[in-house]
């Protein structure tokens, strides 16, 4: 029998699917992780827009606004900007998730930084999930 034949044997072949296979399991959460920021910095960008065209509105128009609708002329498409799909992460560090069909909500603001309520409203903040803004800063 002539042993000078061509090719990988099955050993061989198996070896080199068992790293890959490693490899690729240690890739996948570095993956989620990396698409969880993105969305986190995407989310806190969106809402930081919606905060800024909220005082942009506040301040031309004389009251607050109570739906995305109102901020048409401050925001292009403002009433179907949407948080991307997928986690998040926080800025202390724990991971949220955006469901299919979620959308920016604006919340008045009835509590001050310290969480006491306050008589008056405090303004109107973009929320995601009840989120701010500052919720997803590093």
């Amino acid at each position: 029998m002539k042993l000078d034949a061509k090719g990988f044997s099955l050993l061989e072949l198996l070896v080199v699917c068992s790293i890959v296979a490693i490899l690729a399991g240690m890739a996948v959460p570095k993956v989620e992780n990396i698409m969880a920021q993105a969305h986190s910095a995407r989310i806190e960008a969106d809402l930081t827009t919606i905060d800024a065209a909220v005082v942009m509105y506040e301040n031309e128009e004389g009251k607050i606004p109570h739906t995305m609708s109102d901020l048409q002329n401050y925001l292009r498409n403002a009433s179907q900007l949407k948080p991307p799909v997928g986690h998040y992460r926080l800025a202390d560090g724990s991971i949220g998730e955006v469901q299919e069909g979620t959308l920016y909500q604006l919340k008045a603001q009835t509590t001050d930084e310290s969480g006491q309520k306050t008589a008056s409203l405090a303004g109107t903040r973009a929320t995601c999930n009840d989120k701010k803004a500052e919720d997803f800063g590093r």
